[in-house]
């Protein structure tokens, strides 16, 4: 076993750690971190709206057996204009707002004017966005929505890349010292701007002449392809999670990329989509689909506690363990884990390079989202079609995500119980084994140990 872990860890270490240090990684990690606000304040709304201000046909209260009158639902539905405007202003803009927050922070790790690159970002992307919806000069909010992230993502870099360029060349305008900071600045930013946006309308005037523009052709080579590869990027994110956060590295940050800038969007997609349509059924009439590995449907069904659903560990320990010091570690991990913060029973016990815990650490992510895919393809669960906080407690969580299904809820609690099944064989191991292990252990041994 302790081969097989030194070999593993020589091939996935230095690749690990090279994609956690990539500046374009983390610009976008970093740039949907800051972007997590309008995230969650949109999400909010439309959990709202889909849940507890519909009362109709098809609705959760409506499942529940909760019967309003035709004008009172008449009137609830007119409130969910103010959460229908909420959403227009915060998940609604989420392409355009990636490039501002994806530049700025990318601008950041090249030691540039991280402001006037995610400035430049937003113009450039609203520089090759087409002004025409329905015929009207207009810019359609299909560019400017979740669908459309990937355009965003790619001109923040863009942009970010060719700032840096020009200014380390130092073709910007130099003011003297005696001028403001924040005059100086904006003449600093006057010839970048120039030449950033004159080649991205040149890319737009261009793209035009063949009746195409630049968020089209990302859509159709990109955003569609990537669409298509939902279960192979899924498939990857729920198997390497864990395995890299076994050898001590923190898996969802080095797979960023898989979650910023797909997972993630895919979620954001399927909310545009239920909100356009008002129903999951409505969407799939009109010849709409969703998205199976939108982000949150991990965090509901699959992350359990966090990475590896530990907190069916916390639970077998409760369960099966016989050590107090296992036990505490346990009772201080528990509060955390019920919010899906997993450090202190990953770092506590450990978990992080302990050869008992690698077999169920690693394979309960890919048995709880088998059960979840099955669910989902016999209809048992509904999509992801909201963005509750990744912190809610199990179940809550999948219960938000899904608009109200109890279906999801009662499956994430299942599948928490399938962990904790999982786990409990090996928490009886671990504690055999670290009882022979403190009975072989002599004091010298441990005088040995505490020697400098």
């Amino acid at each position: 076993m302790s081969k097989f872990i030194g070999s593993l860890e020589k091939v996935l270490l230095p690749f690990a750690v090279k994609i956690g240090k990539q500046p374009h990684v983390n610009a976008i990690k970093n740039g949907f971190i800051r972007l997590m606000p309008l995230t969650l304040a949109g999400a909010m709304f439309v959990l709202i709206n889909n849940v507890f201000l519909s009362f109709g046909d098809g609705s959760f209260f409506y499942s529940l057996g909760i019967r309003l009158d035709a004008s009172t639902i008449e009137t609830l539905n007119g409130f969910k204009a103010i959460g229908g405007n909420v959403y227009n202003g915060t998940l609604g803009i989420m392409s355009l707002m990636a490039p501002f927050f994806i530049g700025m922070a990318l601008a950041e790790e090249r030691k540039v004017d991280p402001i006037a690159a995610g400035l430049l970002s937003i113009a450039a992307f609203m520089t090759v966005t087409p002004y025409n919806a329905g015929g009207a000069y207009a810019v359609g909010a299909n560019w400017l929505g979740g669908a459309n992230i990937i355009s965003g993502i790619i001109i923040g870099l863009v942009v970010a890349e060719m700032f840096t360029f020009i200014v380390r060349r130092n073709w910007v305008i130099r003011l003297p010292d005696s001028v403001p900071a924040s005059v100086s600045r904006s003449f600093s930013a006057l010839i970048p701007g120039f030449i950033i946006l004159s080649v991205m309308g040149i890319v737009s005037w261009g793209l035009a002449t063949y009746e195409t523009n630049f968020h089209q052709i990302i859509l159709d080579s990109i955003s569609t392809p990537l669409a298509s590869m939902g279960s192979v990027v899924g498939w990857a994110y729920v198997i390497f999670t864990s395995l890299l956060w076994f050898f001590g590295i923190h898996g969802s940050l080095a797979l960023a990329a898989l979650d910023s800038g797909i997972m993630t969007p895919w979620a954001l997609e399927n909310v545009s989509i239920y909100t356009e349509y008002g129903s999951v059924e409505a969407a799939l009439a009109a010849g709409k689909t969703f998205h199976l590995w939108a982000k949150p449907m991990l965090d509901s069904f699959i992350f359990l506690g966090g990475t590896g659903a530990t907190l069916g560990l916390i639970l077998a320990i409760f369960i099966a363990s016989r050590r107090a010091d296992h036990r505490q570690v346990a009772k201080l991990a528990l509060p955390a884990g019920l919010f899906q913060i997993n450090e202190p029973i990953i770092f506590g016990l450990p978990v992080i390079m302990n050869p008992v815990m690698f077999i169920p650490f690693i394979l309960i992510q890919p048995i709880l989202a088998a059960i979840t895919v099955t669910a989902y393809y016999l209809g048992i669960i509904p999509p992801v079609t909201n963005i509750a906080p990744w912190t809610m407690p199990t179940g809550l969580g999948a219960f938000f995500n899904t608009n109200g299904s109890i279906a999801a809820l009662l499956l994430a609690l299942f599948n928490l119980g399938v962990a904790t099944l999982i786990y409990l064989p090996f928490v009886i191991i671990s504690n055999k084994a670290q009882t022979e292990i403190e009975k072989e252990e002599s004091e010298e041994d441990i005088a040995n140990a505490l020697k400098f």
